[in-house]
């Protein structure tokens, strides 16, 4: 008798727990929301670590951030990539997936500014306020609710 009542709180008790394993799982689109999320912190720090290099006039660590940002900055869609991914506490715009061709162009111009940086001597021309309005701020006027 204790072996069965021993053999059914052990069955009863895995049973539990892949049931709550299972329930804690996110949803694809609160992963990708993570993904993003993550994606775009990073992104804010290696655009301070940008601005860092600049100020101790380090243009190898500069351009080395400028390349991780143009790295960074060919993720972005991947965040996106599942439509209307908008869980609790997503600052993105159903636009995003109404004009997807858009997105993608402002995505691409990210790109672009930022590897504008990544040559010799561009770190000269580097003001951080100029290159996020450029290079994040028309992706976030068109497609990010304010904070």
């Amino acid at each position: 008798m204790k072996r069965s009542i021993r053999a059914f709180a052990v069955t009863f008790t895995i049973a539990l727990l892949v049931d709550i394993a299972h329930a804690q799982q996110p949803t694809p689109e609160e992963r990708a929301y993570k993904f993003r999320t993550s994606l775009f912190q990073t992104f804010a720090w290696k655009l301070g670590q940008m601005a860092q290099a600049k100020g101790q006039d380090d243009e190898a660590t500069f351009i080395k951030h400028a390349k991780d940002l143009v790295y960074l900055s060919g993720l972005i869609e991947e965040g996106f990539t599942i439509a209307d991914s908008l869980p609790e506490g997503s600052k993105a715009k159903p636009e995003i997936w109404q004009d997807y061709a858009k997105f993608q162009k402002k995505v691409t111009n990210m790109a672009e500014v930022t590897n504008d940086f990544t040559k010799a001597n561009a770190m000269a021309g580097f003001k951080p306020r100029e290159f996020g309005s450029k290079a994040c701020g028309s992706c976030h006027r068109d497609f990010k609710f304010k904070d």
